[in-house]
This record gives structure tokens, sequence and C-alpha cells, in this order.
């Protein structure tokens, strides 16, 4: 119950004020763990194998570690400082959650595009997306920006809320260290191929639930606004195994299906053009209302998600 409370005002704080910046923020922090650690473990003459290892050495020792070490902090301070207990979890599930940061930036890319400035739109829409953007045009503008919402929903608001809600903040904790790995090394590059493997792998592990539970989110959300809620569940079950990513596809088939629109295509990333396949049907065009009802359709999500992880954070007190 009281658990429920705490995630509740972290991410009331959350809307209200976005994302905390600064040095001390946790992810910031967790970030310069991961970089100290890279350069300790990576091997500093190639061995494939023994980067492999050293990979999963690395996720062990910063999950591991992080999180008993918050474990035994918890502990000593809900039994000596309640009060500093109450503060440091609201805080953290505050720092984890990115609904409004998110909800701004993509907003951002639609108001530059209803203005007719598609270069600004262009520059506001690198905050989100990986993907080459400057010779993007309005369309394709409109399907980077549907994308990245979807996914960010899943992986920036859902399965933070999700995890606080079984784990407390330590939950919310284990997932961002997996979210910061897979972001920092969990690429095939030359160097992370093997290093990078199980970052990667943690990340992808931790998301399998949340991912799918995002299509039922996405689901009763266009029904409640009316929208192609029967298209969210047609097109996720048909579409989401194509995407390269194992989670990335069921939100953004979600997604798709809601608005009625076709997602996927030509990506660029360094000049290099990768194919993603098709998630969705045309049933409309994609123009910046599109990402004016994107919006609205992942506000409502948000707001489902919030009181579906406060139940189970309930339903586990009550157990």
């Amino acid at each position: 119950m009281l658990n429920a409370i705490r995630l509740i005002c972290g991410f009331a704080l959350d809307g209200l004020f976005g994302d905390p910046q600064g040095e001390w923020h946790p992810v910031i922090l967790i970030g310069k763990i991961i970089n100290g650690l890279e350069r300790l473990f990576f091997p500093k003459k190639r061995n494939f194998k023994r980067e492999f290892i050293m990979g999963f050495v690395l996720v062990i020792l910063i999950a591991g570690g992080i999180g008993i070490l918050y474990y035994f902090l918890g502990r000593w301070l809900r039994q000596y400082f309640l009060l500093g207990f109450w503060v440091l979890e609201i805080y953290l599930i505050f720092s984890f959650t990115a609904y409004r940061t998110l909800m701004t930036r993509v907003n951002n890319v639609k108001l530059a595009l209803e203005q007719d400035n598609i270069e600004t739109a262009r520059q506001d829409l690198k905050h989100l997306v990986g993907r080459d953007t400057e010779h993007f045009s309005e369309k394709e503008i409109v399907r980077a920006g549907i994308e990245s919402l979807a996914e960010s929903f899943s992986d920036g608001i859902l399965a933070p809320l999700f995890y606080t809600a079984l784990f407390g903040a330590l939950g919310g904790l284990v997932y961002k260290i997996s979210n910061t790995l897979d972001s920092m090394l969990g690429y095939k590059s030359s160097r992370y191929y093997f290093f990078g493997f199980a970052s990667a792998r943690f990340d992808d592990l931790m998301n399998i639930i949340p991912s799918r539970l995002s299509v039922v989110l996405i689901g009763i959300s266009a029904m409640i606004l009316g929208k192609f809620w029967k298209g969210v569940f047609q097109y996720s079950l048909r579409d989401a195994r194509k995407h390269p990513s194992p989670n990335a596809g069921w939100p953004e088939s979600a997604l798709a299906g809601a608005l009625g629109v076709q997602l996927g295509g030509a990506n660029y990333y360094g000049g290099k053009r990768e194919e993603y396949p098709f998630l969705g049907e045309p049933l409309l065009e994609l123009n910046p209302t599109r990402i004016d009802e994107a919006l609205i359709v992942i506000r409502f999500s948000t707001y489902v998600g919030v009181l579906v992880c406060s139940l189970f954070s309930i339903i586990i007190w009550l157990l």
C-alpha cells in the first residue's frame, strides 16, 4: 500500500517538473560507474572470448552490487530514518520515469511541423532518435516521432513503473541499470559486439513483460478514446515479431494500430541504410495530426499504467 503511494508521488513529481537534470541524477551516476568498470574490465588486448565473459561479469557486478547496496541502505533507513527512506524512494521513482520530458520533446517536433519549420523539427527529433534526420521529409519525421514515442512509452515510462510496483525503488533502480547498460554498451559495433552482449540481453529480458503489457494499455486507451482499438491487438500479434528487437515491435505495432497508420521502413544510421519491417496498415496519412493523436493515446496509456501498477503494488502488499 505504501509503495503504491510512493509510486504515485514519484510519478506526480515527474508529471509536474519533468526529469530532474544535473550531475547527481541517478542515471548519470550509473553511467559514470559503467564507464569506470568498462575501462577496468575491457581487455587491453582484443580477445573475443574474454570480452564476452567480462561483459557478463560487468553486468552482474553493477546490477548485483548496486542492487544489494541499495537494499541494505533501504533497510537501514526504514529502521532508523523513515522520512529519509520516503524521500529517497520518491526521488528515485521521480528520476526513473520520463513521462513529461518525452511528451514535451515529441510535442516540440509536432509544433515545429505545424509551423512549417521542418529544419527545427529535424533538430528536435535528434533528441528522440539515433537515426540520421538531416534529410527527413515531413512524413519521415512524423513516423520517427511516433515510433520513438511508442518505444519510449514502454521502456522509459511503463517498465520503470512496473518494476517499482513489484519491488519498490529497488526494482526501478535495477531496471534503469539494465537500460543504461544497453544504451552504453549494447551496440553491435566492433568494440561492443562481444563485450556488450550481456548488457543488451539483460535489457531485452527486463523489457519482455512491460513491452507486451504496453499493448494492453494502448488497447484500453484506444478503446476509451474511440480509436482503432481492434487494430492494436490485430497488428501487434501480426507484426510485432517481425521487428529486429524482441520488444520494440510490440508498442510500435500497438500504436500504429491505434492510429490507423503504418510505421517502419528504411532508416539511416551514420549514412548506412537499414530496412525495418512495416507495422500496421496505412489507413490514415502520416502528418502532424497523427503525432497529436499519438500523444493523447500515450497520455491515457500512461495514466492507465500508473493505475495498473499501483494496483499490482497493493495486491503484492495484501499477499
